[in-house]
């Protein structure tokens, strides 16, 4: 059973193993190499517009989900996410996306995006079974600077 909570310090051993993954740094922000220092930045983080969580399957990380760029005014956030490799293929963020989607319904918010990059046909995959449309639009990689092509496709559900 997925289970999904904020991330704690004591979770950041298990966070540093699982993004040593170079396909997480390849679709996400997250830095290559990912260090300590980097997890417990991550885990103290607050920010008013982003709320993070992690995933376990029987007391295993398998990955985090976040809400990002919350605007309640708008009903809007975007889903951002990376799976472990071990849990990948088992519907983890098919689940964590709907589970996502319940959380932020209970802020008021009814429209969700999802970035995807347009080579990354697994979370392409889950944004179609997660009940997300293509909507032909592209933008660059969200949060990097320099900024890069628009090679990111915009999924986008609206649950009103």
């Amino acid at each position: 059973m997925l289970t999904l909570r904020p991330p704690r310090v004591e979770d950041a051993d298990a966070l540093v193993a699982a993004c040593q993954d170079p396909e997480i740094a390849r679709w996400t922000s997250v830095p290559s190499p990912y260090t300590r220092a980097h997890a417990l930045e991550w885990i103290g983080r607050r920010l008013p517009t982003v709320e993070s969580y992690l995933g376990f399957e029987d007391d295993v990380l398998v990955g985090s989900f976040s809400l990002l760029e919350i605007d309640v005014e708008r009903r809007y956030a975007e889903i951002g996410y990376w799976v472990a490799r071990e849990a990948r293929g088992r519907g983890v963020a098919t689940r964590a996306v709907d589970w996502l989607r319940a959380r932020g319904a209970e802020l008021g918010l009814s429209t969700f995006e999802l970035l995807i990059h347009q080579d990354n046909p697994a979370s392409q995959g889950v944004a179609r079974r997660a009940g997300f449309t293509d909507t032909g639009e592209r933008r660059p990689a969200p949060r990097v600077s320099p900024p890069t092509p628009p090679e990111w496709i915009v999924y986008r559900r609206n649950d009103a």
